[in-house]
């Protein structure tokens, strides 16, 4: 009898510390990690060094992959990442205004990927200039906040078409 009890009393300890365990807020948490994406691209648009760089990782596994009509891109590591881009943060600000959308993410405990499309509005004629990269980016949560540890855009601009769009016919 006491067996039965004491293992009661421990599954109901269990059950409720499980139960006490704060519940993720998906919503809160996809907005936070939005929030982060975009500050990130309007810190690199901006060429704000320190704001871009808090938005990520900055260890070894950090991963960048890019392609485009110019070719890609493959930058493994934070130091060889900073490297890369510190010529572009001392060029002037880009004249345009990237606009980032349909968001799909997935949150997986402290990670989430994120999947969104981009376009670029030229500032002073309002029109958008092409390129239209499709994003995709893995973000950790460190130290309660979240951050970009892996990045890929492939530029729509370097492909003719979709797959599976009808080929045009003369």
């Amino acid at each position: 009898m006491r067996k039965m009890l004491f293992s009661i009393f421990v599954l109901s300890l269990i059950t409720g510390c499980i139960s006490c365990q704060k519940k993720i807020d998906i919503e809160k948490e996809k907005e936070a990690i939005i929030a982060v994406i975009e500050e990130e691209t309007d810190a690199y648009f901006h060429r704000d060094y320190e704001r871009w760089a808090n938005t990520y990782i900055q260890d070894e596994t950090n991963i960048r992959l890019t392609a485009s009509s110019n070719g890609y891109n493959y930058i493994v590591g934070w130091d060889d990442l900073n490297s890369y881009f510190e010529e572009n943060f001392k060029e002037p600000e880009l004249q345009l205004t990237p606009v980032k959308t349909d968001y799909k993410i997935k949150i997986l405990g402290n990670a989430a990927w994120v999947v969104c499309n981009e376009k670029y509005i030229n500032n002073e004629t309002g029109k958008d200039v092409g390129g239209n990269p499709i994003e995709v980016r893995i973000l950790e949560k460190v130290d309660g906040e979240w951050k970009i540890g892996f990045l890929s855009l492939v530029s729509t601009k370097s492909y003719e078409k979709e797959v599976g769009e009808e080929p045009e016919t003369e």
